[in-house]
């Protein structure tokens, strides 16, 4: 009789469990879907918490984001540098790890990840430049991975999602988007 429940209770979990695939899948699309959305339109990316509506005399100064550092206007410009259909060159590659590097402040992220995540860029803006609102809203979320501290209600989960929604509204086919996503996940 037990053997028999239990063998009852494990078809109802596995029938269950092919059942809710595609659900799942779908509800994971319709997420990637909201957040280019919400890239597109200039939504408040995950580094900073969502401003308060104002009041008529505030009683603190609104939370944004520290200014931007030279590393992170430096790994911009580079990464700007690169237009479409330009041979990416390995020292091309070296300059935007260096600036990936150069963005921690304390501690380093390792350099095979950081070369890694260059190398992916750098083929993502070969075959479609970031615009630079995107190319902006990237080095922030890099600089909030990799100074955590200085982004204290930073949502991680939702920059690497958020990252994946801005190459995908720049016109990155998924997968692509997806590897970079991966990539920032492996420098933190």
């Amino acid at each position: 009789m037990k053997i028999a429940l239990v063998t009852a209770v494990a078809n109802v979990l596995v029938i269950g469990s092919v059942i809710a695939g595609p659900e799942t899948i779908v509800r994971e699309r319709a997420k990637e879907l909201s957040n280019q959305n919400n890239v597109r339109q200039g939504v408040t990316p995950p580094t900073q918490a969502p401003q308060p509506t104002p009041t008529t005399t505030p009683a603190t100064p609104a939370q944004s984001a520290p200014p931007k550092s030279q590393a992170v206007s430096q790994f911009e410009a580079d990464l700007g540098a690169i237009k479409a259909n330009d041979p990416i060159t390995p020292a091309i590659k070296q300059k935007l790890a260096a600036d990936i590097l150069a963005i921690a402040e304390g501690s380093k992220p390792a350099a095979p990840a950081a070369a890694k995540l260059a190398e992916d860029l750098a083929t993502a803006a070969s075959a479609k430049p970031l615009d630079p609102k995107y190319r902006s809203r990237l080095a922030m979320e890099l600089d909030a991975i990799l100074n955590p501290a200085k982004y204290p209600k930073s949502n991680p989960t939702g920059i690497f999602s958020d990252i994946q929604a801005t190459f995908q509204a720049n016109g990155s086919d998924r997968k692509q988007a997806v590897a970079i996503s991966e990539d920032v996940k492996g420098l933190h």
